[in-house]
């Protein structure tokens, strides 16, 4: 048996620790079903309906939350500057932290909604389709620790990075400049107020500072333009929490799903010491390629790991060490690495400008068989398509 991954000591976020919270207080509902009994069709009808509550619970929380700091800095936009200020600031801090807790709790809900949907209590306890159970480690994984199953749900619903670790001696980071990071971590933070900013400015210049109305007298102020611009944003990451939730969802799906057919098929036996620590490879430099540790990568990181029996670091995340890899082993065995690096790299539901040099040179002349499966099966995580995803995450020694 492989040894226990030990994380590195990690203090959990006040934020994910709420986030958890809730989601363990929420009524869970005692449920019978798989998620690939469902169909595609009915997966997509019932996501949409939960993503379309939660966006107007948003909107309306976003409205009820701006209007009054938008109501005092008119009612007092006549008086001294320093009172103005003092009045919009303690108002508007007030707000903020009003409609961040409910924005969080509106969040929460819809993550543990579509969770309810793809029953993940029964993935947690071990059962899958096919009646085997997960082993005890992977159990135990599942319970506790960073990317435990409700952690996981967590940073979805409150959008908060996946923790900085390594795993096996894989840095997901190796290829990322920490300024670029930093850089678009603020920029994200920013837009809503630049979207007001941009929004008041725009009205500014082309109707002036009223909105002229034949049906208010006097007019509107610009300063109300804030009202729809925070509905909007509010729908919007709503709607992004739930896309990534339910990519999560699947995602931990289709992991338990791939080990659980290689398991079935036997094909571990078949591979040559060389192969097997190629495959660890090749989901380890899916990580470095996707630039993070999201939780499908890792889950299936875990499971493979577990059934290869391998937990010494052995440079797995080294690019050149897989393309050697590659090189050294039988051609079906290369074709079997090729199939799981291609399941890893599309497991987190996008394929950056950079991977796809990369792509071409572990593919090599296979490159036009693998391009399309790999294309497919990214859009099909995107968009939903749990049951067309699976029949595209096949594990074998064919090609494409």
């Amino acid at each position: 048996m492989p040894e226990p991954i030990h994380f590195p000591e990690r203090k959990t976020p006040w934020l994910e620790r709420f986030g958890v919270y809730y989601l363990d207080r929420f009524h869970k509902r005692d449920l019978t079903h798989h998620v690939f009994d469902l169909s595609d069709s009915e997966l997509t009808r019932r996501v949409n309906r939960i993503s379309a509550k939660g966006m107007i619970l948003s909107a309306l929380v976003g409205l009820l939350c701006v209007w009054p700091t938008v109501y005092i800095a008119v009612l007092k936009q006549a008086e001294p500057w320093l009172v103005q200020l003092a009045w919009t600031g303690w108002v508007t801090i007030a707000s903020i932290v009003v409609e961040f807790y409910l924005l969080f709790v509106i969040a929460l809900k819809a993550v543990h909604e579509v969770s309810e949907l793809t029953n993940m209590r029964g993935h947690v306890a071990g059962n899958n389709r096919r009646g085997t159970r997960a082993a005890p480690e992977i159990r135990d994984f599942l319970h506790a620790g960073p990317f435990s199953i409700t952690n996981i749900l967590a940073r979805a619903a409150l959008e908060i990075h996946d923790p900085e670790l390594h795993i096996l001696g894989i840095d997901p980071f190796k290829r990322v400049s920490k300024l670029n990071l930093l850089l678009l971590g603020l920029l994200y933070k920013c837009k809503i107020v630049l979207s007001n900013f941009i929004a008041k400015r725009i009205l500014l210049y082309t109707i002036g500072a009223t909105l002229a109305t034949a049906w208010v007298a006097g007019g509107i102020s610009i300063n109300y333009v804030a009202l729809p611009v925070e509905c909007f944003w509010n729908a919007l990451i709503l709607l992004r929490v739930v896309r990534e939730a339910r990519l999560r969802l699947f995602g931990y799906a289709l992991c338990h799903e791939v080990a659980d057919r290689i398991l079935e098929e036997g094909a571990l036996t078949e591979l040559s010491k060389e192969a097997r620590i190629g495959c660890l490879r090749a989901i380890a430099n899916a990580v470095v390629l996707a630039r993070n540790y999201h939780p499908n990568i890792v889950v299936l990181l875990l499971r493979i790991q577990h059934l290869l029996h391998l937990s010494a670091d052995d440079h797995y995340d080294d690019w050149n060490l897989f393309m050697q890899t590659l090189d050294r082993v039988n051609e079906s065995e290369r074709l079997f690495l090729l199939n799981l690096f291609t399941i890893a790299i599309a497991f987190d539901g996008r394929i950056l400008r950079a991977e796809k040099v990369s792509l071409r040179e572990a593919y090599g002349k296979y490159y036009e068989q693998y391009q399309p499966r790999l294309w497919q099966l990214t859009e099909d995580l995107r968009a939903g398509r749990l049951n067309a995803a699976a029949d595209l995450c096949k594990i074998d020694f064919t090609a494409g």
